[in-house]
């Protein structure tokens, strides 16, 4: 993440370790997943990765902002996997075991477990401000 805070916050919540964006670990991780939206964080994934290891890449960073990431050979050499999360569609291989229903209830158990309103929130602001608050996101 780019945001202090919310470090401790992943600890709390069940992730194993989480990084600042711009760093990286002495000891690779298996699996990584990327929730910052951040190009600093999705750089810090991988370099944090090891290889053959999975990055799950669940952010969204926009159609008009561009993501600038270091593949150079050490990369490409270590033949991670980059996966994309897309949460309204799921594989076509998974759809008879995970229909839409089996989804949805899922989701909803695992916010009331998890409570992301009680944890997860910085800042309220009113839909009249809401252009300027995400823009002050980046």
């Amino acid at each position: 993440d780019i945001n202090l805070d919310r470090l401790g916050v992943s600890s709390m919540m069940g992730c194993g370790e989480a990084l600042l964006a711009g760093t990286s670990t002495p000891n690779p991780f298996d699996a990584t997943i990327e929730v910052s939206g951040n190009a600093r964080g999705l750089q810090s994934a991988i370099d944090s990765t090891s290889s053959g290891g999975r990055i799950i890449i669940g952010s969204w960073y926009g159609d008009d902002k561009p993501v600038s990431l270091k593949l150079w050979i050490d990369f490409h050499r270590s033949q991670k996997i980059l996966i994309t999360s897309q949460v309204s569609t799921i594989p076509s291989h998974l759809t008879g075991l995970w229909d839409k229903d089996r989804r949805f209830r899922l989701t909803w158990e695992l916010l009331r477990k998890i409570k992301p309103s009680e944890r997860l929130l910085t800042r309220i602001t009113s839909i009249e401000d809401a252009q300027k608050a995400y823009e002050t996101l980046t």
